[in-house]
């Protein structure tokens, strides 16, 4: 029988990811878990709506044995059973992040037997979340270097104030994942934009249009050509509700980086498209064939292949806090080691296996 596992959902930088990675790595590695103190650093501590979503999912996926699961419930225990395939609907509610679901989710189907079709509905771009397209054309084309395959397509747009977008994720696993390493940076091959701006008032779209082509961010090659606008006029994909999200894309070789900024009541037009640029610039003048939000997101599933190495421009808070519960739930190895012109390189090494670690 497994011993339960105690993780103080205070830890590191004590949000919501504590609470993912260890729902993920309790169902993927069959090992029971005690909460306490979740996300103790936030304002409002406790699970909130989109929290209790992906406690819900990942109890579904793998039948789990789970109390506790109350909005506002500060602990909570999960006891897993087996990871079952198959096809499953989840609703986030209002604009809660669809990808923050999928990021519990994912990873304990990517060695299931069989495959997999996920649907959830919620805030497809959102602040302070990845946007779907981070997940479709960052992460995934980097979770099949590890062997399993998946993909997604968006049904519907959802912003933060209404929902109601909807992503359907297909996953066909691997019997083993394979490690692998990302410690070169690929010259850069191009970039090109999105702008999302639904039911907004007229002239936003055209002003983050003029920040994209500005001369200060020449070097992305953005042109009036590789900027796409998406409005409520022209996609079968439109919100119900008004929302607006700028994602720029930056290409090295044959991988892609997403660096989305939504739009909020108060934060200026201007603003979301400068930093959507400003983010994309830094990553494509640095050394590190890592962005930093990939990292948080690959980190899970390099520990379940047994390890990896790659190489990010920085780690961040959300990173350090990941690894810290991996190694609450594995024996594992992890080096972080500076480098001076590329970032810190990170490399997870796993221990030989105690009897139970893995199914």
């Amino acid at each position: 029988m497994n011993t339960r596992i105690v993780i103080d959902g205070g830890m590191g930088e004590g949000g919501g990811q504590v609470l993912r990675a260890s729902l993920a790595l309790s169902a993927a590695l069959g090992k029971p878990f005690r909460m306490t103190n979740i996300r103790a650093r936030r304002p409002k501590p406790g699970l909130k709506r989109q929290h209790l979503t992906c406690v819900r999912a990942v109890q579904t996926i793998c039948g789990a044995k789970v109390e506790g699961d109350a909005v506002n419930s500060v602990e909570l225990e999960f006891s897993p059973g087996a990871v079952r395939p198959g096809e499953y609907q989840f609703q986030v509610g209002t604009g809660g992040s669809v990808t923050l679901v999928l990021q519990a989710v994912v990873p304990p189907l990517l060695l299931g037997e069989t495959p997999s079709e996920i649907t959830v509905t919620g805030g497809t771009h959102v602040p302070y979340a990845p946007p779907f397209e981070f997940m479709r054309d960052t992460l995934f084309p980097q979770l099949a270097r590890l062997g399993p395959q998946a993909t997604a397509r968006m049904d519907r747009v959802g912003y933060m104030d209404t929902g109601g977008g909807s992503v359907t994720v297909n996953i066909t696993p691997a019997a083993v994942l394979t490690p692998f390493q990302r410690q070169e940076a690929e010259e850069f091959s191009g970039a090109e934009a999105v702008i999302y701006g639904h039911n907004l008032p007229e002239g936003i779209v055209e002003r983050e249009t003029t920040v994209l082509l500005a001369e200060r961010y020449e070097p992305l090659g953005l042109t009036a050509e590789n900027i796409r606008c998406e409005n409520s006029l022209c996609s079968a994909a439109s919100p119900s509700g008004s929302g607006n999200a700028v994602l720029v894309t930056v290409r090295r070789g044959e991988s892609a980086t997403v660096f989305g900024e939504c739009g909020w009541r108060g934060r200026t037009a201007e603003k979301v498209a400068r930093q959507a640029c400003k983010r994309a610039l830094v990553f494509m003048k640095s050394e590190a064939p890592v962005e930093e939000h990939l990292a948080d997101q690959l980190l899970v599933p390099l520990a379940l292949a047994g390890g990896g190495a790659f190489v990010a421009k920085r780690i961040t808070p959300h990173a350090r806090t990941c690894l810290d519960v991996i190694a609450r739930f594995m024996e594992i190895k992890i080096d972080l080691a500076p480098d001076p012109v590329r970032g810190v390189r990170v490399t997870l090494e796993r221990k030989a296996p105690r009897h139970g670690d893995a199914r």
